[in-house]
């Protein structure tokens, strides 16, 4: 059985990213995923510096040089960025207030999240890097609130003909819309370590 190692600690990208990966087709006969929080990972974590796909290809690298007695066949690392008013920000913490307490953004306005993905194998092979953007509109809450691994975003982000934010979707609405979104590139994306 391989191991492939998410880089992540965040329980809510850990679950969407990993069903993806199941999706495409690493089945749990053959593949064991798993994440930061399930290993009790206490290495390095670098500051967050560069786009979405350079903190991305980072994260990936810094746990595979913590791991370097081949552990984990695959170490996969992903960072999320948001466009907001056609702009790209790299760094959504710092917008984060804004957004779900500063009326930064109007109801109903188009919200894209790109994430970056980069896969590297153990013996540095099959490396691999591809960024999904999902589009979203903006649907205003009073309760927001930003809580540590969780992503507060879902809380006022409603998939596209929704009439809901993601976080109030069942786990199969929203795990299917992720996968509308994510298919192509997804697929793309594990012929690369299968």
């Amino acid at each position: 059985m391989k191991k492939l190692l998410i880089a992540t600690e965040n329980k809510e990208k850990f679950k969407i990213v990993s069903w993806l990966l199941r999706k495409t087709g690493l089945t749990e006969e053959n593949y064991q995923i798993l994440s930061l929080k399930d290993i009790n990972y206490n290495g390095p974590d670098k500051k967050e510096v560069g786009d979405i796909t350079q903190r991305a290809r980072i994260k990936a690298e810094t746990v595979k040089q913590y791991f370097s007695n081949a552990t984990y066949d695959y170490f996969v690392g992903i960072d999320d960025g948001i466009i907001l008013k056609g702009q790209m920000i790299e760094n959504v913490k710092e917008h984060l207030k804004k957004i779900l307490y500063e009326n930064y953004l109007s109801d109903g306005e188009e919200i894209i999240f790109p994430r970056a993905y980069y896969i590297v194998g153990r013996n540095n092979d099959e490396v691999f890097q591809e960024v999904i953007e999902i589009p979203y509109v903006y649907m205003p809450r009073n309760n927001a609130c930003i809580k540590e691994f969780s992503y507060p975003l879902s809380q006022v982000s409603a998939p596209i003909g929704y009439d809901r934010p993601i976080a109030e979707l069942t786990t199969e609405e929203a795990n299917n819309y992720y996968w509308k979104y994510s298919k192509l590139k997804m697929e793309k994306l594990i012929k690369n370590i299968k």
